[in-house]
């Protein structure tokens, strides 16, 4: 019946919160979105790789994968309990400390003229109510590209994403999931907020 009621909306991508209708202030993940102001996906691509050497600091599994559009969002799953406000702050601490260390190539200025350039790590998709393009939903472009769940290995700088798109997306399904354990990697959100000052 969803589906059906998302066709009947017009609805083409679909979005999604971090959280469940049982306990909408609690989420079930972290969410980067990392948005090139180049519009080019291998600037999208190295930031993750910057993102992703930060998380590995702090002892925390993430998924990639792209938006479907010239950006990619990097998930990190949670153990339910700390409310939308706590994990905004945590997203915020630590995308703020990943650009000041990579202060030619990232930033966290919201300004899009303050940005000069540099890629934009953006931790807001993780407020209460925000929501983020959903793993394997169709974008409104060109080629119709798909928000495609990704192995750490496959994010390179030569990366094109429109290359998972509506045309190809069964044969890529053959494949193993990469985020088939996401669920079963929940993390403590406590212990990485303490490991924080090693970034």
């Amino acid at each position: 019946m969803t589906q059906l009621a998302l066709a009947n909306l017009g609805c083409i991508a679909v979005h999604v919160m971090a959280s469940r209708a049982s306990s909408p202030r609690q989420p079930d993940w972290i969410c980067i979105d990392i948005d090139p102001e180049s519009g080019l996906f291998a600037d999208a691509a190295r930031a993750g790789l910057h993102v992703k050497a930060a998380l590995d600091v702090l002892n925390l599994v993430s998924y990639p994968k792209t938006s479907g559009s010239r950006g990619m969002h990097v998930l990190v799953p949670i153990r339910i309990g700390p409310d939308a406000d706590q994990v905004l702050a945590f997203a915020k601490s630590f995308v703020a400390r990943v650009a000041s260390a990579h202060p030619q190539e990232l930033t966290v200025e919201h300004s899009i003229r303050e940005r000069q350039g540099r890629v934009y790590l953006d931790p807001f998709r993780n407020g209460f109510g925000q929501t983020v393009v959903a793993p394997y939903s169709v974008r409104r472009r060109d080629k119709a590209p798909i928000s495609w769940p990704l192995d750490w290995p496959e994010v390179k700088p030569s990366l094109d994403p429109s290359d998972f798109n509506m045309g190809n997306f069964a044969v890529r399904l053959e494949r193993a999931d990469p985020w088939s354990d996401f669920f079963d990697d929940r993390q403590s959100l406590e212990q990485a907020d303490r490991l924080l000052d090693r970034l």
